[in-house]
């Protein structure tokens, strides 16, 4: 069986993410891991982690049953982890302790002009994880009908594509692949495409896929437009640095509503990612401050955000 492991802090926005695991829990079907952490101060009180554990299940029987049938609410099995201390510190080794297939959270949109991102924060944890990190957006929302995978295609190992592959039944829709260049890239278009046509002959995808080769200057501009027409309902990134991670969640973009901010956000770690020091926004370069050496902060707070 396949495993979800969901952060749960008991935020409206990790209830949206906990009701959205439930419908891919149904579809897959997979076993849902709750992670709860508490502070150790707290912890040390007699009792609180059988009554965080208790909370958790009192959540998931009104989830389940609240937006699912009472049939479907039924088949799925759930296990619960209420551990002392912060996320950050126990997210690595329970996505390994439980095997996660996949990590499902919510996403609070971050200011870019902070100079780290909170450790609990989704880009953050997606540093820590070598896992698929699925992050969901506030609102009620159905399962995906149309998936698009942008990334740059001419580095990306065969590895990941067979990741991306386990994932099938989970996502069994169309999916378009999109390879974005830039104008004085046109010499590079025909190398572009193959990279892109042997992308997709790895994927052992149930459902009709489409390559595109887009030529725009903003890739991450043309990436909302392109998803836009599509009428995508998923994303998938598989971004090479900490930079272009924090590009697609930072609150500059959330505060125009712009498309990708709207829809899930399916992150596969890419070979060779490195924690590269980037401004994520016209806004981001005009504080070049933020941009700290990587030595000067913890592990949880290399992204840039400015």
């Amino acid at each position: 069986m396949k495993t979800i492991l969901v952060p749960i802090d008991h935020t409206p926005a990790a209830e949206h993410a906990l009701a959205y695991a439930n419908k891919l829990a149904v579809r897959w079907p997979a076993e849902v891991v709750l992670l709860h952490c508490i502070p150790a101060a707290s912890a040390g009180a007699a009792n609180v982690l059988a009554t965080e554990e208790q909370r958790l299940r009192s959540l998931v029987e009104r989830l389940r049953y609240q937006q699912l049938t009472r049939q479907n609410g039924r088949r799925i099995h759930y296990s619960y982890r209420v551990l002392a201390g912060v996320l950050p510190d126990h997210m690595q080794a329970e996505a390994i302790r439980c095997a996660a297939d996949l990590v499902v959270m919510g996403l609070e949109p971050i200011d870019c002009c902070q100079q780290a991102t909170p450790a609990d924060h989704a880009a953050a944890l997606a540093e820590l994880l070598t896992c698929p990190v699925l992050v969901v957006p506030p609102g009620r929302r159905s399962l995906p009908r149309r998936v698009v995978f942008s990334a740059d295609f001419g580095v990306l190992d065969n590895s990941l594509m067979h990741r991306l592959s386990a994932l099938a039944d989970a996502f069994p829709v169309p999916l378009e692949l999109v390879q974005f260049y830039a104008p004085h890239d046109r010499p590079q278009r025909r190398p572009l495409k193959q990279a892109l046509h042997a992308a997709a002959a790895q994927l052992a995808w149930p459902a009709p896929v489409t390559e595109h080769l887009v030529e725009d200057e903003a890739r991450l501009e043309g990436l909302d437009d392109f998803c836009d027409r599509e009428h995508a309902d998923l994303l998938v990134i598989a971004p090479t640095s900490a930079g272009q991670l924090a590009q697609h969640f930072a609150t500059c973009y959330a505060k125009t509503q712009a498309y990708h901010t709207q829809i899930p956000v399916l992150v596969l770690r890419a070979a060779g990612y490195h924690k590269a020091q980037e401004a994520c926004c016209a806004r981001c370069a005009q504080h070049p401050e933020t941009l700290a050496p990587p030595s000067a902060r913890s592990v949880y707070h290399t992204i840039p955000w400015v």
